[in-house]
């Protein structure tokens, strides 16, 4: 059985550039891998939702859903999605059982308001949208996540690696 790696954090915290760095690393070394990004789920196979408590469920059912379908064809899967609560990672952790390594991607607010490439933190606070993870509704910081990576003080190179060692251990 393949592992899903589900990186999670607040938004703009570095969860896909480190999810497409190990995508690429894993690919250059022959490995079977699929990136699943919340971003790309929410233009497509999830764009009814929205960012409710029920719609972030249900955008995180389907995720874990369709990552267990990959694993099952043979396929490594990377995750990328804030998935803020502990409920919800014990939904995810429910459908995907032992293969999930949960990888909290840790970064400081300031330093994610400072990354923000799309603007949601300068939308969230002029009133332009509501429910935003980190500011207008709670991140819960994980209980026991596989891995910690502090991504305002390790390089995408060291984070890479540490993500690798993660895909090695049984």
């Amino acid at each position: 059985m393949k592992p899903v790696l589900w990186l999670f954090g607040l938004p703009s915290s570095g969860k896909t550039t480190l999810s497409r760095a190990l995508r690429d690393h894993l690919q250059a070394a022959g490995q079977p891998v699929v990136l699943l990004d919340g971003d790309d789920l929410r233009s497509g196979l999830c764009a009814d939702l929205g960012f409710s408590d029920a719609d972030r469920s249900e955008n995180l059912r389907r995720a874990a859903h369709l990552a267990k379908l990959i694993t099952d064809q043979g396929n490594i899967v990377v995750c990328a999605f804030v998935t803020p609560k502990e409920h919800h990672r014990a939904l995810v952790r429910q459908i995907l059982g032992e293969r999930v390594r949960f990888i909290h991607i840790d970064c400081p607010l300031e330093v994610c308001v400072s990354r923000d490439v799309k603007g949601l933190y300068a939308k969230a606070s002029a009133s332009q949208m509501s429910g935003m993870t980190g500011t207008q509704d709670a991140f819960e910081p994980p209980r026991l996540p596989h891995l910690v990576i502090e991504t305002g003080r390790a390089s995408v190179h060291e984070a890479t690696d540490h993500l690798l060692a993660v895909l090695k251990a049984p």
